[in-house]
């Protein structure tokens, strides 16, 4: 009989507890990629001050805003009571996306699945406090054209809560052109406010490109009820820019398209009497509006008998203006002529395609013609180029300078070594057909890290002395302690450094290596600088975007 009171009384506590039910409903479960999902979850029961842990909607939501109501009543005697939490969930993402299953004190609710399409939002596009105005570039678009992208959201009452979806464009590179920002401005003779923000899009590809709308929720408050108004929405239209291919126009040249580009260039030395081996620097000063450094190739110089390049490094600048990208690129090289006579510097054709009238234009640098006369330099100290000559230096010609005598015989003896040491690399890659990291179990990150760092000296310093064989090799052996790979080639190292304009570079040192030309105009720096702005790019593109600062007017 006891045992029969105890259980009766076990199941009837059992059934108090389990009346305390965790429910969770939406408002409907088709939705477009900015539309808003409403959350209600209740729970059956009161909830003090405490709730569920909403972290976990967080890998596909945003939560936008959230409320809670707690109610307590009596009938006949017995009384009943409820907690409801109301969330506005923003999707993250397109497809079947889930509101995972929610605990509290307990209990817990059911998942529910959300379909999520591309479709444009059925959210307004605007109310009477708060509207989008929306600007893009107009005009024929290309690939890796600069596109201007200028939002502005105005709103006429003050609000809390303030919310603007990031910015984010699938198939393009973005550049923030300037903070967000917020000011006071009259539109009909009434003040209005604006948030806005401005971006640079850099297509990737030919095709459709698809800027999607963009989101803006506020709670409008007046002076004396802040915490009592509604929540309001709008979504801005979605745009979809026509992007074009590179023109068949175009000529077998980099792609530079901008919408203004300039070169000037200088002499340390006037080009009109050089005397053999004495350096002359020339310096290019490249002007681009709508790129950025990367997008800038070098100056092709052509290989001309009797002269000599040593390219420094280049020095490069982008300054960001709320219209968009300048960039300036200095480009030097030491430009040192071996024999007398008459020197012919051709003239420097470099196409460019004008975004704005949609054509193919040149750049022109006129012809210089330099006349070469006897060197003299003293026989205890020969003369040496101003920029950073370290690089194995071919032989040149004789003259009846007593002092080159001399050093033909250590440029030859110079050339002998850089033999032996193609030969020996070549040995030695015959030896190791695999470039490893090592790596052992006891191996920490940093370890690995410190070792791709000190990879990265040393080919930063081939790239100094303009040593193709070094630089190639430093590449391959960087990589494959940079990513855990093993690599063979510096193929291998290229696919994995997934850049274009770094492509192009690796094929000019290959076929710098394997040139029977002794001389080149090869730059080692600007493989470095390459790699660097690859580098910086996944790095730009792994970030996520600035939240705009304090969106609250009084």
């Amino acid at each position: 009989m006891v045992i029969r009171l105890i259980t009766t009384i076990a199941l009837l506590l059992f059934a108090q507890l389990s009346l305390a039910d965790l429910i969770a409903s939406v408002d409907r479960k088709e939705i477009g990629r900015s539309d808003a999902v409403s959350l209600q979850v209740r729970y059956s029961d009161m909830a003090g001050f405490s709730s569920p842990d909403w972290s976990i909607l967080e890998r596909d939501w945003d939560i936008i805003n959230q409320d809670q109501r707690q109610q307590i009543s009596f009938n006949n005697g017995q009384n009943s009571s409820y907690t409801e939490w109301s969330l506005t969930l923003v999707p993250r993402r397109d497809g079947t996306v889930l509101i995972p299953a929610l605990e509290f004190k307990g209990s817990k609710s059911d998942p529910i699945r959300i379909t999520v399409s591309k479709q444009a939002s059925k959210a307004a596009t605007n109310t009477d406090n708060f509207y989008f105005e929306v600007e893009v570039s107009s005009g024929t678009h290309y690939v890796q054209e600069q596109i201007l992208y200028i939002e502005r959201l105005y709103y006429k009452v003050n609000h809390d809560d303030a919310n603007l979806s990031e910015f984010t464009v699938s198939g393009a590179r973005m550049q923030q052109l300037a903070e967000p920002k917020k000011y006071i401005t009259v539109v009909d003779g009434t003040r209005i406010g604006v948030y806005e923000r401005r971006y640079a899009l850099f297509p990737e590809e030919a095709g459709t490109l698809v800027i999607p709308g963009q989101r803006f929720s506020a709670r409008v408050t007046g002076r004396y009820d802040r915490f009592r108004g509604n929540v309001e929405t709008v979504v801005s239209k979605p745009i979809e820019l026509d992007i074009k291919a590179i023109p068949a126009s175009y000529p077998q040249a980099p792609w530079i398209p901008a919408s203004r580009f300039t070169i000037e260039e200088s002499f340390s030395q006037p080009p009109v009497q050089w005397q053999a081996g004495e350096p002359v620097t020339r310096t290019f000063t490249i002007k681009a509006t709508g790129l950025s450094a990367g997008q800038v190739p070098p100056v092709p110089m052509p290989e001309l008998d009797g002269l000599r390049y040593y390219p420094d490094q280049t020095q490069d600048s982008s300054q960001v203006t709320e219209q968009g990208i300048v960039t300036t690129v200095t480009q030097s090289v030491a430009l040192v002529p071996t024999q007398e006579g008459t020197l012919v510097l051709p003239e420097v054709r470099i196409p460019w395609w004008n975004t704005l009238e949609n054509r193919v234009e040149y750049l022109t640098l006129k012809q210089h013609e330099v006349t070469i006369t006897a060197g003299s330099l003293p026989t205890n100290q020969p003369a040496a180029p101003t920029t950073d000559l370290s690089a194995p230096t071919p032989a040149t010609e004789t003259t009846e300078s007593g002092a080159w005598p001399y050093i033909a015989g250590l440029l030859g003896l110079t050339n002998l070594l850089t033999i032996c040491l193609v030969a020996w690399l070549f040995i030695e890659r015959k030896k190791r057909p695999v470039i490893r990291v090592a790596s052992s179990e006891s191996e920490t990150d940093d370890d690995k890290t410190a070792k791709a760092h000190d990879l990265w000296r040393d080919l930063k310093k081939a790239a100094r002395d303009n040593n193709p064989v070094a630089i190639r090799e430093g590449i391959i052996t960087w990589a494959a302690a940079e990513s855990g790979q093993a690599m063979t080639s510096l193929a291998q190292a290229e696919v994995w450094l997934n850049d274009y304009r770094l492509s192009a570079a690796l094929a000019e040192l290959d076929a710098t290596l394997y040139s029977k030309e002794e001389n080149s105009a090869f730059n080692g720096q600007g493989i470095i600088r390459l790699i660097e702005n690859a580098q910086k790019q996944i790095s730009n593109d792994k970030q996520s975007g600035k939240a705009l600062p304090n969106l609250f007017i009084s």
